[in-house]
């Protein structure tokens, strides 16, 4: 059970589609993981996000991360965002990765 306040809500939209307006044609997936998507998040949680794009270089999975950032200035919104490349994740997946097999089990998709 996904457990988003309100301004959380309005802050994973906001950031959605900023992300599908500035980078249309790159984002593959937004997987929400950790406490907020087990439902077992406290009040003082961040909120666990995976971004998949199709490709991208440091510099770019640096700015699509910064998109999230800047908007939560200022609110009670937490933010922990990664971005990995498709093919990155598929290394990550066979290596039979905690962190990978964590998100698999447990993310929620918001693309």
């Amino acid at each position: 059970m996904v457990m988003l306040n309100e301004e959380e809500k309005k802050w994973l939209n906001s950031y959605r589609e900023n992300l599908y307006d500035r980078f249309p044609d790159l984002v593959e997936n937004i997987l929400l993981y950790g406490s907020k998507a087990r439902g077992d998040s406290r009040r003082d949680s961040d909120l666990d996000l995976l971004i998949l794009i199709r490709e991208g270089d440091r510099k770019l999975k640096k700015q699509v991360a910064s998109i999230g950032i800047r908007p939560s200035i200022g609110t009670n919104v937490v933010p922990s965002i990664f971005v990995f490349t498709i093919k990155e994740w598929e290394r990550l997946k066979l290596r039979k990765s905690v962190f990978c097999d964590r998100i698999q089990e447990e993310g929620i998709s918001f693309a």
